[in-house]
């Protein structure tokens, strides 16, 4: 198995502001990593960017599940 990018992450700093983007990554072990993207690389460029929207509630518990997915042009 050769390792494979499952995701591509921009974490927000303490500030607010979006930090640099990084890839989960299943490694040819089996573990997995979350690892910087340099800039420049294919995983990089292209890229949906996504906010964290409305909660998502249960209708039963009214507890918070989830959260939608709203697009950020840039």
């Amino acid at each position: 198995m050769t390792q494979e990018v499952l995701a591509v992450v921009m974490p927000r700093t303490a500030k607010g502001e979006s930090g640099r983007p990084q890839a989960l990554v299943r490694t040819a072990e089996g573990t997995f990593e979350l690892s910087d993207i340099a800039e420049g690389s294919p995983l990089a460029v292209g890229v949906t960017h996504f906010a964290q929207g409305e909660p998502i509630l249960d209708p039963e518990t009214r507890e918070v599940i989830g959260y939608e997915m709203q697009v950020v042009n840039g």
